[in-house]
């Protein structure tokens, strides 16, 4: 590996981490984000379970149900995925779900 020289004029112009208030912005853009978007979801899925309503009694109501339940599983997988992937706490997560940054 090569280290950097002490002398370079660049290094000695920037903090050692001097992105880290702007990854903590955008980390907290990411989670209001997430959590503005899966409430829309579930507001879409409550209108959808309202709207299907009418197969309740019919052979159509386990295709509308599935619907809405693999609709949410998949909101729930890449809320999940995108979490990890910039290791950010979810405010649905309890203690023991959350990540260390």
């Amino acid at each position: 590996m090569t280290e950097k020289p002490e002398n370079d004029p660049l290094t000695s112009l920037f903090p050692a981490d001097f992105y880290a208030k702007w990854r903590a912005g955008l980390k907290q853009m990411l989670i209001s984000s997430l959590e503005a978007n899966e409430k829309l979801v579930k507001g879409a899925l409550a209108w959808q379970e309202e709207a299907t309503s009418w197969s309740k009694d019919t052979p159509w109501a386990p295709l509308c149900k599935s619907f809405v339940t693999a609709t949410e599983k998949i909101v729930e997988d890449a809320s999940s995925l995108v979490c990890g992937m910039w290791h950010v706490e979810h405010a649905r997560d309890g203690p023991e779900h959350m990540q260390k940054p």
